[in-house]
């Protein structure tokens, strides 16, 4: 999140989920990194999507996922 300030672009939580993806498996750590989506009737677009990443039962980035169903799952060594 610290690095996302400084991008000249949006840097939101797909961004941010790839990012942290890629420096942990550089790493060697484990983890897993989820795509997610939710209904939003209030708006325009009727739906939400969200990108977070995951070590153990940490979550690194997209804070509090719990109200997104989850689309796909990608882990990596």
């Amino acid at each position: 999140m610290r690095a996302s300030a400084y991008t000249p672009w949006e840097s939101a939580c797909l961004a941010q989920s790839l990012t942290a993806q890629k420096m942990l498996r550089k790493r060697g750590i484990p983890g897993v990194f989820y795509l997610g989506a939710m209904k939003d009737e209030e708006s325009k677009e009727k739906m939400k999507a969200h990108a977070w990443s995951q070590c153990g039962d940490t979550i690194i980035t997209g804070g509090d996922s719990n109200e997104f169903t989850i689309l796909s799952v990608f882990g990596w060594k």
